[in-house]
């Protein structure tokens, strides 16, 4: 490959890899052609992009941005993932793929511009995700204005249980008495 191409490879990965903050580091080897276009495809229906790439050519492309710590990990067979909602859903995918793809295996990863090695990728799947954690929020901060309804409504719907009663007692022929 001529320095012109590696110079133009660079710098469109260079664009494309300098504006995420979050990206995962597998490796993906082994893997046949029909498994590979299956995982492939379930990657594109989540909006996730799987990119295999001379290691020296994206370890220059991400030198100098959010991903850069990755680079030390570029080495062997590497695929970058990203893209999806977050990485944790990116991750979550790769965990159920696992299985299936025997060379798939998680190196490393940068979530939001933080470093994690490849003990700590290893439960980035276990994590919350960021809607989940802002449906946790949400329900904390409405708890306390539901159970404030619930304690208003409740002496109302107490009255309107006695007042059934009153009433099916009546209609049965029984007598009211007052207490």
């Amino acid at each position: 490959m001529s320095k012109m191409v590696k110079g133009l490879i660079t710098d469109a990965l260079n664009g494309r890899y300098n504006e995420l903050d979050s990206a995962l580091l597998v490796e993906f080897v082994g893997v046949d052609g029909n498994t590979s276009n299956e995982f492939r495809g379930a990657l594109r229906k989540q909006d996730i992009r799987l990119e295999i790439v001379k290691n020296s050519l994206a370890r220059r492309a991400i030198a100098e941005g959010p991903l850069s710590a990755l680079g030390g990990d570029l080495k062997g067979p590497s695929a970058l993932l990203t893209g999806g909602e977050s990485l944790i859903d990116v991750a979550k995918l790769v965990d159920e793929w696992k299985a299936k793809v025997e060379g798939l295996k998680l190196k490393s990863a940068v979530l939001e511009g933080e470093y994690l090695d490849t003990d700590k990728v290893q439960g980035l799947h276990k994590m919350a995700t960021k809607a989940d954690m802002q449906a946790r929020v949400a329900g904390a901060v409405l708890s306390p204005g539901a159970k404030l309804v619930g304690a208003a409504i409740s002496p109302g719907a107490k009255l309107a249980g006695c007042l059934k009663a009153m009433i099916e007692k009546l209609e049965g022929g029984e007598e009211i008495k007052a207490a």
